[in-house]
């Protein structure tokens, strides 16, 4: 008798400043700090090349922003992983397309339209 192995595409790895990593950790989350972009974008790369087994990488906003538009185009091609900007706070100026370009991420992830309530649970 063989067992399945359990699929681990599930995992969701966080990288992002040292400053939120515990929160993350806090919240069951794997996560991998970094000091910059270019770390950030050396870590993706490495993960991907690696053929990594993560469902979703979110990266600290900032530095997914800055990333190389080679590795960002690379990124959009990739699937899995899911690769998305992970919101850092306050909106950067002149991004009001941020919450568009997650759902659509989200939909080639999963073939599927996904909404949020802007309002919340009522």
């Amino acid at each position: 008798m063989t067992t399945a192995k359990p699929d681990v595409r599930s995992r969701v790895l966080i990288v992002t400043i040292d400053e939120l990593a515990v929160g993350y950790r806090l919240a069951g989350a794997d996560v991998l700090v970094v000091a910059d972009a270019g770390a950030a974008g050396a870590k993706l790369i490495e993960l991907l090349n690696a053929g990594e087994e993560v469902g979703v990488i979110a990266v600290h906003e900032p530095y997914f922003t800055a990333l190389d538009p080679p590795l960002l185009r690379r990124l959009e091609r990739t699937l899995p992983p899911l690769v998305v900007a992970l919101p850092a706070g306050e909106l950067l100026q002149g991004d009001s397309g941020r919450r568009e370009r997650l759902l659509q991420r989200l939909w080639q992830a999963v073939g599927y339209e996904i909404t949020f309530d802007s309002e919340g649970p009522k």
